[in-house]
């Protein structure tokens, strides 16, 4: 049963989404075998001595104890509908987050950490390595009417402890300014924050927090559907042993090595698929120039030029392809339209991927070509359903009538690619450039098949990585060509 990560918001791609996707549960395996055999244990050690099992026994699983609570945040939810009173809503608050930590193997512990300048804070958990914190849990509370972020709520005073005060200007901090310029300005601060409200649960990591990448909770649907393989999932993110391990190296740090790792794989695959791509645009331009337009070279041609225009030809399919994969951007209209979805999209071009060109025709046409160039126009000039005419609407359905913003940018700008403009590239080229963007590379191995490429999976940041390796490639005529070009 694979993985349901309903309720874990994944923000800023704290992990890349394909790691999450498609890796994350192979390497919590071991995790979970070692869960299983813990319950078999302890489930074997009852019957054996005529027990009753207790469901928060620190013998049993973690993502157990957590799944049991579920009643009691149902319990607490409406407790705080009716509860008005501020201090009554912190203690019922508490109560519940008490059962909520110790079930993922803290100790509740309230106490008072000094924070310089600042001050104390509360601080409901702590975990120290040594002297120094390694991680804090912080609670808020929500308003009476909405749930806000975590992030924007402010501690209040009735959080601090009798006989401590707390300095004014804290009151005046939102959770995230509170982490920002207090708690990781500390000459000594912890690594992970835990920031807890009756409605969510934030994960920070101090060496991610720099660009706001962190795991959200979701514990009004995490507890909401009670799935199983989704309290494994948060219990496997979020257990002490997990996050600060007594010796030797976290789980966390271990499934982040291996996400980059992947991530490496990954982008290291796009960027020799992205290159064969150019080489195979740049000799077939060549090819085009000599054998159908019948031109030429001129000698001040240079090659660094004509792969500048191939790379940019890459980057807008690159492009298409990222936000085809990504409804939720809202740019195309993937989902809602199906003229836009069956007669204009990259994915309907994806069907020919693996289709036989066995006629001269079917090798040498340019329908690949001309659709994908009708696809960049579309993009960088954009349609309006009210201000262009048919071919775009084929019917009074709302399903066939779809718009696009104009992109008007450097990418996509026709005036980027003056010598590709000029060429239309056979299918036989185009389809072969298809492929090494859509699937994965060949493996070996009798029933090993090709795999699609699933870009919604792909993060930013291995995109940007792909970009950013082949801003210098810069491509040359061989000398067999150079010799050509002379004739």
């Amino acid at each position: 049963m694979s993985l349901d990560l309903t309720g874990i918001t994944n923000e800023n791609e704290y992990y890349s989404h394909h790691y999450l996707s498609a890796i994350f549960e192979g390497d919590l395996k071991e995790t979970f075998a070692q869960w299983q055999a813990m319950e078999d244990d302890y489930r074997e050690s009852l019957k054996l001595n005529g027990e009753k099992g207790d469901t928060f026994s620190p013998k049993r699983a973690a993502w157990i104890r957590l799944r049991s609570l579920s009643q009691d945040f149902a319990r607490l939810q409406n407790q705080l509908e009716k509860e008005r009173d501020l201090s009554e809503r912190l203690t019922l608050q508490n109560a519940f987050l008490a059962k909520l930590v110790n079930a993922l193997g803290f100790d509740w512990q309230p106490t008072m950490k000094n924070v310089g300048d600042f001050g104390e804070i509360p601080v409901l958990s702590e975990v120290a390595n040594g002297l120094n914190p390694a991680l804090w849990a912080i609670g808020v509370l929500n308003g009476l009417e909405d749930k806000d972020d975590p992030l924007n709520l402010k501690l209040l005073k009735e959080q601090w402890l009798v006989d401590h005060e707390a300095a004014p200007a804290l009151f005046e901090l939102t959770c995230e300014n509170l982490i920002n310029k207090v708690i990781f300005g500390l000459d000594n601060p912890p690594r992970w924050v835990l920031l807890i409200s009756d409605a969510q649960l934030l994960l920070i990591d101090r060496s991610k927090w720099h660009e706001k990448r962190l795991l959200r909770f979701d514990l009004t649907e995490i507890f909401g559907r009670r799935e199983d393989s989704t309290f494994k999932a948060v219990s496997a993110l979020l257990f002490k042993e997990h996050l600060t391990p007594k010796q030797g190296l976290c789980l966390m740090d271990s499934l982040d090595e291996n996400a980059h790792k992947h991530a490496f794989s990954v982008s290291e695959d796009l960027k020799f698929a992205l290159r064969e791509s150019v080489e195979l645009l740049g000799n077939e331009a060549m090819r085009y120039y000599r054998e159908v337009r019948k031109e030429k070279l001129y000698t001040d041609f240079r090659a660094e030029e004509l792969s500048r225009e191939c790379l940019r030809y890459m980057y807008r399919i690159l492009f298409l392809f990222y936000i085809e994969a990504r409804p939720e951007l809202e740019y195309v209209p993937i989902k809602s339209s199906t003229a836009y979805l069956k007669g204009y999209s990259l994915e309907s071009l994806r069907d020919l991927e693996m289709v036989q060109l066995h006629t001269e025709e079917a090798q040498q046409g340019t329908y690949i070509s001309e659709s994908i160039q009708l696809l960049f126009d579309l993009i960088n000039d954009g349609f309006s359903p009210d201000a262009n005419l048919s071919p775009f609407s084929f019917g009074s359905s709302s399903a066939e009538v779809f718009s696009i913003t104009p992109l008007k940018s450097h990418l996509f700008n026709p005036n980027s690619t003056p010598t590709l403009n000029r060429v239309r590239f056979s299918n036989l080229v185009m389809q072969r450039i298809l492929q090494l963007m859509s699937l994965t590379r060949p493996m070996s191995g009798r029933f090993q098949r090709r795999g699609r490429i699933s870009y919604a999976q792909l993060g930013i940041n291995q995109l940007g990585a792909v970009y950013e390796a082949l801003l210098s490639y810069k491509g040359f005529f061989a000398p067999l060509f150079d010799a050509l070009l002379e004739e």
